[in-house]
């Protein structure tokens, strides 16, 4: 049994958002781990420019629709020249042609990580690409996993959810201190507490609930409300209108996209994150926000809707009610505030297992296993003496 692996992480993403940051959080754990670790994606992007720096062996490739015969070529002579253990596909479109390259040249184990399942159709090729041409496929919450294996008809030993991993800092300001100093931030009475969602937060995604569950509740507790990270100026804007006609503008707070965002779970009394009953999974950049707050002993409140129910376990590590329900949020936040004791035990159950399950090391532990149960797959298909070649 092997201890270490190469693997190529091939996306055609261009930002900096939670596909790439995982791309790139995952790396560096391997890089530390002993793997080795080769990334294809296009040059001028951050993703790319941040792995070179680091120090990882990168492929610009370009995954236009133009590109994709050439790049489908290239990508084979990479595989032939590097020899990877491991192929990892992040974009439907880079997967189209990695996918069939790395079957050519006879990578051993197959990924198509699937960060957003609500696009997905069952056409063709993509039932080829999901079923035929990946080994298995990686989502990031247990929601989008069960939606593909019912799409596709996939066996439960194929699709796999493996969350992104948070990346906490080695120390964490104390909560009376991060309280103090969003307060000075906000111009508030060094005193005054808050209860609060940091984005992407709009009018019909959640935020309208929450205005009105904070007017119901406004007479009962002395907290300020605080918005972080609304979706775009109209959606503020639109917030703000709404704050302004429920009376309560003046205990509410708009701030902008939260960089450093640890502080500001640190100053929360009761985290919020309520979503619309879409059917559409939200960006994983939503449930590592979730995820941070509860290892920041943050109390959180979720709507039972688009994977956040995996997450928070209702009256074990934070509690859930419908999106649309403005009294049902009212109570739980009423209830998180007034009952210390119970929800002390949820916050401690909470970030227990934020660190058991969802930390980097947790996300990187889980892939390796993965990585070795195919290799011990592969291993009894094909006689112990063609396991998966070495790279020693």
């Amino acid at each position: 049994m092997r201890s270490h692996y190469k693997i190529v992480h091939t996306t055609c993403g261009t930002g900096w958002g939670g596909l790439e940051k995982r791309i790139f959080n995952e790396s560096v754990w391997m890089d530390k781990n002993g793997h080795q670790v080769v990334i294809a994606a296009p040059e001028d992007t951050p993703l790319f420019q941040k792995a070179k720096k680091y120090g990882f062996r990168v492929y610009a490739m370009s995954f236009t629709h133009r590109s994709l015969l050439n790049t489908y070529r290239e990508l084979i002579r990479i595989f032939q020249n590097e020899q990877p253990h491991v192929l990892n596909a992040h974009g439907h479109t880079d997967a189209k042609v990695a996918l069939p390259a790395a079957q050519k040249a006879d990578v051993a184990c197959r990924i198509l990580s699937c960060h957003d399942s609500t696009n997905v159709r069952s056409s063709w090729y993509n039932r080829r690409m999901y079923k035929k041409l990946s080994h298995y496929i990686f989502t990031t919450t247990d929601y989008a996993a069960r939606h593909l294996q019912a799409l596709f008809h996939l066996k439960n030993t194929q699709v796999f959810s493996i969350p992104s991993g948070i990346l906490a800092p080695d120390t964490l300001a104390s909560k009376d201190a991060a309280r103090k100093d969003l307060a000075a931030q906000l111009a508030c009475d060094h005193a005054t507490r808050f209860i609060g969602s940091v984005g992407p937060i709009s009018g019909n995604n959640g935020g309208a609930t929450v205005l009105q569950a904070f007017r119901q509740m406004q007479f009962k507790i002395c907290h300020h409300l605080v918005l972080a990270g609304c979706s775009s100026d109209d959606d503020k804007a639109g917030l703000m209108d709404l704050a302004r006609e429920l009376g309560i503008s003046d205990r509410t707070h708009f701030m902008g996209y939260k960089k450093d965002a640890w502080p500001f779970y640190r100053a929360l009394d009761c985290k919020l994150l309520v979503l619309d009953d879409t059917g559409e999974t939200p960006d994983e950049r939503v449930f590592r926000a979730l995820l941070e707050a509860m290892y920041c002993s943050c109390p959180v409140i979720g709507s039972r809707t688009a994977g956040i129910a995996d997450i928070i376990q209702h009256g074990m590590t934070g509690l859930v009610c419908d999106p649309e329900n403005a009294n049902a949020l009212s109570d739980l936040v009423l209830d998180t505030l007034n009952r210390e004791a119970a929800t002390l035990e949820r916050v401690h159950a909470a970030r227990e297992q934020v660190r058991r399950f969802h930390t980097v090391d947790a996300m990187g532990r889980d892939i390796i296993r993965i990585y070795r149960l195919h290799q011990v797959k592969r291993s009894r298909q094909q006689g112990w003496g063609h396991d998966l070649q070495s790279q020693d």
